[in-house]
């Protein structure tokens, strides 16, 4: 909503009191400036967004008013010469508000009557306007200094991860050449392996069968090799 002002002599918006003085249809006299100043604070603060063209309006009608009823009040008040180079400084400032101001009215007058630009879109063109400076051989020397500034890409090397086989796989390998052979060597089971972490990774999932009870391992001598028989053959009875 507009700021509109309420005072015993005038109501209305704010904007008109400045036309309504000037024509002498009213006193600048009867206005207490700070109280509708007040107001416009308030009306401000109330706003969602601060209004800046509102305030802006509203600052150049105030300062002309306070100069009017300043002149009214004081009219043989003593300046100086720093304070004369204010007033004047300001009375140029409204001068050019006020041409403004009576612009838009003519403005407002003619907007309207007649149509400035057809309905629709207007559908884009392509258009390409170089410079005079612009040639063939300024547009190469402008890709060759670009290209010698840009970064230098490091080729970096390759390097893969080799999967390895897991103790759960292992003892699923491990647990059906058993089941099938019933009884084999760690040496036979282990020997294709081609990797060293392969062999310890086969002798780790030998003790996690024995620790369960699913295979029994048997060792005659010190770093020999290991039998290996399945659980179901251990009930067998062996003569001999």
């Amino acid at each position: 909503m507009p700021f509109t002002i309420k005072t015993d002599s005038y109501e209305g918006p704010f904007e008109i009191l400045l036309d309504l003085i000037e024509a002498r249809k009213l006193l600048v006299n009867d206005l207490a400036l700070s109280s509708i100043t007040e107001d416009f604070i308030a009306h401000v603060r109330s706003q969602e967004t601060f209004p800046v063209e509102e305030t802006a309006s509203f600052i150049q009608i105030a300062a002309t008013l306070l100069l009017i009823k300043s002149k009214s009040l004081i009219p043989d008040l003593a300046l100086s010469e720093e304070e004369n180079a204010d007033v004047e400084d300001l009375k140029r400032r409204l001068e050019a508000y006020e041409r403004v101001r009576e612009a838009a009215r003519e403005l407002a007058c003619i907007y309207g009557r007649s149509v400035m630009a057809r309905a629709g879109e207007r559908p884009l063109e392509v258009v390409f306007a170089p410079s005079r400076d612009l040639s063939a051989n300024a547009l190469a020397e402008a890709l060759a200094r670009v290209l010698a500034a840009r970064e230098t890409v490091e080729e970096l090397p390759e390097a893969r991860v080799k999967p390895l086989v897991t103790i759960e796989e292992m003892m699923d390998r491990l647990a059906k050449r058993v089941q099938s052979a019933m009884t084999i060597s760690f040496k036979d089971f282990a020997g294709s392996a081609k990797e060293k972490i392969e062999i310890i990774v086969s002798f780790l999932a030998l003790l996690e069968l024995v620790r369960q009870g699913a295979v029994a391992a048997e060792q005659y001598e010190a770093h020999g090799d290991i039998r290996i028989r399945h659980a179901a053959a251990t009930a067998v009875p062996r003569y001999g």
